[in-house]
C-alpha cells in the first residue's frame, strides 16, 4: 500500500467545514479514506464537491443507474478506490453481477432492460468516443428525460473528477485490499 501524495490536515487544525466533511466521510466509509481526505486541504472545493455529490445522490433516476455510471467511470480511469467504494453499492442497487464483472474485465456488459442498456451505451460512448451518436443520445433521453440526462452527464463528469483525484494523488485502497482490476 502506498500512501497518498497529499494527506488530510491534522484534526486539531481543521475548520468547522473541514471537520464536517471529515466526519461525514468517516460516517460513510468507516475511516478517513478516499478522495475527500485530499480535498480537505482546500475546504471550499471540498464543500462544493460534497454538496454536488449530495445533489447527484438525489437524482431523478434509480440508484442502479447512478452506480452503473460510477463503475463505468471507475473502470475507464482504472480508479481502484472508486471501484472499491461503489461495487457494493452497485450490487445492493440491483445491477446484475454478470454486468458488474464484465465491466470489471473491460468487456461489453449486457442488461435485461432498456434503461440500463441505454445508460451503459450513453456512458461508454461518451467515455470512449468523446461524443455520443444521435441514436445513443436519443435512447438515453427517452429513458431518462431531459433532467435525468443532464444529471447523468454531470454525474459522469463528477465521478471522472473523483477518479482523476484518486489517481493523481495516489489515494490507495485500504490496507490489505487487493486491486479489483487484473494487471
Amino acid at each position: 500500500m502506498t500512501s497518498a501524495r497529499i494527506s488530510p490536515p491534522p484534526l486539531e487544525t481543521m475548520t468547522a467545514t473541514q471537520r464536517r466533511i471529515y466526519d461525514a466521510t468517516i460516517s460513510n466509509l468507516g475511516s478517513p479514506i478516499g478522495p475527500r481526505m485530499v480535498l480537505l486541504n482546500h475546504p471550499e472545493i471540498a464543500e462544493k464537491w460534497f454538496d454536488l455529490a449530495k445533489v447527484l445522490k438525489a437524482a431523478s433516476f434509480p440508484d442502479s443507474v447512478r452506480e452503473l455510471a460510477i463503475l463505468l467511470a471507475a473502470r475507464h480511469w482504472d480508479a481502484e478506490f472508486e471501484w472499491y467504494a461503489h461495487e457494493p453499492n452497485a450490487k445492493k442497487a440491483g445491477l446484475p453481477v454478470e454486468a458488474i464483472e464484465a465491466i470489471r474485465r473491460n468487456q461489453p456488459a449486457s442488461f435485461g432492460d432498456e434503461l440500463h442498456s441505454a445508460v451503459y451505451n450513453y456512458v461508454t460512448h461518451l467515455l470512449s468516443h468523446h461524443n455520443v451518436d444521435d441514436d445513443v443520445y436519443n435512447a438515453a433521453y427517452e429513458q431518462l428525460g431531459k433532467i435525468g440526462l443532464i444529471e447523468l452527464t454531470v454525474l459522469l463528469g463528477h465521478y471522472s473528477n473523483v477518479a482523476l483525484t484518486l489517481i493523481a494523488h495516489r489515494v490507495s485502497l485500504p490496507e490489505g485490499t487487493p486491486s479489483p482490476f487484473a494487471r
